[in-house]
């Protein structure tokens, strides 16, 4: 099933707007770590569970996380990067439910575990992790599950900026990141499950998969003047070097470049994307580059038979291309 791929921007402006209307942030946060816990218990239904939570938003997603898993019976301790009293708005009352000990984040190091609950930094993470959560990134310390992303990752660019939690699971809200989706911050990411917490997101971005060129069909998208054209990220960026010096991933390159040329463009890498002039675009990391060549994809795209829609037809044949 397609899935939409959203910036860490798009996300804070989506939650803005629901807000804005009365509903309460908390009862969207309530959601969020109740459905991080039940994924964690799912995939690590056994074993110690190491919680540690950062001072925002994704810190509050693992207080109300820590609560449900006791609730459902777990064994686990709480660590904390600042103090307690430092929290303020929806953190604070989240962690208000957790009526027992917040150790410092320091007492996390070392610490046997069968499984970490990294609830540190989102996506929106704009500088390299220091100190202990540093510390506790590059730890060799059992699988971890990340809310949001694997904290030090940048959702934008899909990019560490830093040391970086490699996570086996990772849950997020509403849609995809960049990073989920595109190398190498999908690597780190391990299975990415997405959790609906009733904020509707608006945009143009997805995942390629069977049900997509149905999605779009009922679109009615502007025709491209020149067709498809098929290329390697590489090449792309030597063609349009403007483009790709201030593309902050490889969404952005792909679909500044088919606005730019006015077509549809099937970019071959790490994933490969299809992007259309008027700016949709979707990502296909099952792909095979070396599945087929240019010529062969383009047949493909020619035989899938949707000429009023070559953007609904090139997902097609991409999908179809998989080994």
């Amino acid at each position: 099933m397609s899935h939409a791929i959203i910036t860490p921007e798009q996300m804070y402006a989506a939650e803005k707007a629901v807000f804005d209307t009365g509903v309460s942030s908390f009862s969207a946060m309530q959601r969020a770590g109740r459905a991080v816990a039940d994924h964690l218990h799912h995939v690590f239904p056994r074993g110690r569970v190491r919680i540690l939570c950062g001072p925002g938003g994704n810190g509050g997603d693992g207080f109300i996380a820590a609560a449900r898993l006791r609730a459902l019976g777990r064994d686990l301790r709480v660590y904390l990067l600042g103090h307690p009293e430092s929290l303020s708005g929806d953190p604070a009352h989240a962690a208000e439910l957790w009526d027992d000990t917040i150790h410092p984040l320091e007492a996390a190091l070392g610490l046997e575990a069968d499984v970490t609950l990294d609830a540190l930094f989102g996506g929106g993470l704009s500088r390299p992790l220091e100190g202990m959560p540093a510390k506790l990134a590059e730890e060799e310390a059992g699988p971890v599950v990340s809310v949001d992303v694997p904290s030090g990752l940048d959702g934008l660019t899909a990019k560490p900026l830093g040391p970086c939690f490699r996570s086996a699971l990772t849950v997020t809200f509403a849609a995809y990141r960049p990073a989920h989706v595109l190398s190498p911050g999908r690597g780190l990411c391990g299975e990415t499950r997405v959790e609906d917490i009733d904020i509707p997101v608006d945009g143009r971005v997805f995942t390629n998969a069977a049900d997509l060129p149905e999605r779009v069909l009922g679109e009615t998208l502007p025709p491209p003047e020149e067709g498809v054209w098929v290329t390697s990220a590489g090449e792309l960026e030597a063609f349009y070097p403007e483009i790709a010096r201030p593309a902050e991933n490889a969404i952005a390159l792909a679909r500044a470049s088919a606005r730019e040329a006015g077509r549809i463009l099937v970019m071959r890498g790490p994933e490969t994307l299809i992007a259309s002039p008027d700016g949709h675009c979707c990502v296909d990391v099952q792909a095979d580059p070396q599945a087929c060549t240019d010529a062969s994809l383009l047949e493909r795209i020619e035989a899938a038979g949707q000429p009023d829609n070559l953007f609904a037809a090139a997902c097609a044949a991409v999908w179809q291309s998989h080994g």
